[in-house]
């Protein structure tokens, strides 16, 4: 069960470029970076963006809970930041949620389009949308 679980994620894998913009205004530009760790139990997700002039640096490590039956996260920015979360992947739609964050996107070939959303002030509120282009497609 676990490898065809694992088989989801497979997509992913490659180099991305990411562009998007935030609410307010900042323009999101970088790269992200999809790579299985020997073994290929786990999905390291490597970011570096910048968003207006702040400089995103980022690891992320997913892996699958058989137990809940959904993927997990953790991830470590270079701001020191870190973050739990959970994600499911049903059809073309990905889903990644933690306590003050989410995302809702769509995976066609080669592209995802999304948005993310904060928990402020008692409320979701959109805080970004951002579109990834898989390189080499």
């Amino acid at each position: 069960m676990k490898s065809e679980k694992l088989k989801l994620l497979a997509p992913y894998t490659g180099v991305w470029t990411t562009e998007g913009k935030t609410v307010d205004g900042h323009i999101i530009s970088g790269t992200d970076t999809y790579e299985w760790l020997p073994g290929g139990s786990f999905l390291t997700h490597k970011v570096d963006v910048t968003i207006g002039k702040d400089e995103i640096k980022l690891l992320e490590i997913i892996y699958y809970d058989d137990l809940e039956d959904v993927f997990r996260s953790q991830s470590f920015d270079n701001h020191g930041n870190i973050a739990v979360s959970t994600l499911k992947i049903i059809d073309d739609i990905i889903l990644i949620f933690s306590e003050r964050e989410r995302f809702q996107g769509h995976f066609k070939k080669g592209s995802i389009d999304g948005v993310w959303e904060q928990f402020t002030r008692g409320s979701w509120c959109s805080s970004m949308n951002i579109k990834l282009t898989k390189q080499g497609t």
